[in-house]
């Protein structure tokens, strides 16, 4: 008798019991892939393609990990964002990454002290620009005319607010618009509103579509510029180069504030060594970075993380 022969029926019945339930267990799941939720900006300025090509660059480098990109009106919604534990990692200007850490933002009633540093990423001019046929001719003839100044939440409305209290206007003074920077763009070009102050590194989308239709970018400089810098160090003198802007052959002489790379304390050291180590990989996103300084990256004006603090150490080791 063959040994198939030889099992009994209930053999048989056990062993096809046994594969029918191996066939209906479920098979196992892919663990979930952890999220790092990355707060950006609004078209129009310099954080929304910015962080689109971090995310990219990050989910190339960094596959197990899943980018969850959130648009937002810019700065200040990003630090706040940050130390509500609603983002992990995000883009600020150095002034309101300071001022927030240090308790000087004037709608935070606390120190953001869960704020920590990644890397200071490339100088960022500050715009302000003007309706053709508006006979402005500096920021002390803003008094009473209406002024674009960013998204409520937007480090541009920081800044702008700070630029005019150095020309001694008053926020009262004038008739403030918190618009979108490609809706300021619009507005301006069909003389809705008289000026707009935006800040991210050139070209910016809606710099070019109102100087296309007429509008001029003014110079930031003179002796009331300059009180401001004594003030608040982290403005440093630049220029917008000539040819950058439809109708400005010649370099405009402005004010502008370092871009950083900030996180929440509260980011696991070594997810953060990781981010930024392929930061620093993705060529791309150093690409669109033209004038960083690699060599300043680490010199944020808040404490570093932990993790980006030991990626440094290694990268200096490695020289």
């Amino acid at each position: 008798m063959t040994r198939r022969a030889s099992r009994s029926p209930g053999a048989v019945a056990l062993l096809l019991a046994a594969t029918a339930a191996a066939a209906c267990r479920p098979s196992p799941q892919p663990a979930p892939r952890e999220t790092l939720r990355l707060t950006t900006g609004t078209p129009g300025a310099a954080f929304h393609p910015l962080g689109q090509a971090l995310a990219s660059a990050w989910r190339t480098a960094l596959p197990a990990l899943h980018i969850a990109v959130q648009e937002s009106a810019g700065s200040v919604a990003n630090v706040d964002a940050l130390q509500q534990g609603s983002a992990d990692v995000g883009l600020a200007y150095a002034d309101v990454a300071y001022m927030a850490f240090t308790g000087q933002l004037s709608d935070q009633p606390e120190a953001l002290a869960d704020l920590r540093g990644i890397a200071v990423l490339e100088l960022a001019p500050v715009h302000l620009v003007i309706r053709a046929g508006s006979g402005i001719h500096g920021p002390g003839d803003l008094n009473g005319r209406r002024v674009a100044v960013g998204p409520t939440g937007s480090g541009s409305a920081l800044t702008a607010g700070l630029v005019l209290r150095a020309f001694g206007i008053e926020a009262g003074a004038v008739r403030v618009e918190s618009l979108r920077y490609n809706e300021a763009a619009s507005r301006l070009a069909v003389g809705t509103i008289d000026a707009m102050f935006v800040t991210g590194r050139d070209p910016m989308e809606s710099v070019l579509g109102s100087t296309r239709a007429g509008a001029r970018v003014l110079p930031l400089s003179g002796p009331a510029i300059e009180r401001l810098r004594h003030e608040y160090p982290f403005f440093k003198p630049t220029m917008i180069r000539g040819g950058t802007y439809p109708g400005h052959t010649d370099a405009v002489l402005t004010i502008g504030v370092d871009n950083l790379l900030v996180c929440r304390r509260g980011l696991a050291e070594p997810l953060v060594h990781d981010v930024t180590r392929a930061f620093f990989a993705g060529a791309p996103v150093l690409s669109m970075l033209g004038s960083m300084d690699l060599d300043q990256a680490p010199a944020t004006p808040i404490p570093l993380h932990d993790g980006a603090a030991r990626y440094y150490r290694e990268r200096e080791l490695a020289r």
